[in-house]
């Protein structure tokens, strides 16, 4: 299932990047939404590349109902990010992979940073696998419409880290 979500993040790449890269924004986002962050790795530094490890776990409940039924109240989600250095703009893009092992879901995307009049324009592409015999595709298709929700989150989370000169 093919997956697209933008949004407007009012403050430059740079900073974006920086809250991006953040273990301490990880475990407040992972906290804020009642879970924990259980490991994260970062490799590189600065303006070049930069690659993520994110391992969080949290609450199903804002999961369709089918999902929860086979993923259970708690869920592992396994994240990784690579990121290229940053252009003059500080614009960079990405991969990721994200990975749930208890609804056997995997999905795989491409990340862009973008400088933007107003800000960053901050943007996932991809597509999203559940691989549970006779319900995967519907798991799927129930999913896919939470990606820009999550994008959105996202935005609104690094824009709030940034103002508050981050920190939780």
């Amino acid at each position: 299932m093919a997956f697209s979500a933008q949004q407007t993040i009012p403050h430059p790449p740079a900073a974006v990047a920086e809250a991006l890269f953040s273990e301490d924004f990880h475990r407040s986002v992972a906290e804020s939404l009642g879970g924990s962050l259980v490991s994260f790795t970062r490799t590189g530094e600065g303006d070049g590349e930069v690659t993520l490890t994110i391992v969080r776990q949290g609450p199903t409940d804002r999961l369709p109902e089918m999902a929860r039924k086979i993923v259970g109240g708690n869920a592992r989600i396994e994240q990784v990010e690579r990121w290229s250095a940053a252009a003059t703009d500080g614009s960079r893009t990405g991969t990721t992979t994200i990975t749930v092992p208890a609804a056997k879901a995997t999905a795989e995307g491409t990340l862009r940073l973008a400088a933007v009049p107003a800000g960053t324009e901050y943007a996932v592409d991809g597509d999203l696998q559940v691989k549970i015999p006779l319900v995967g595709s519907k798991v799927a298709q129930k999913a896919e419409p939470m990606v820009g929700k999550v994008v959105a989150r996202a935005g609104r989370e690094v824009s709030a880290w940034i103002e508050r000169g981050g920190r939780a």
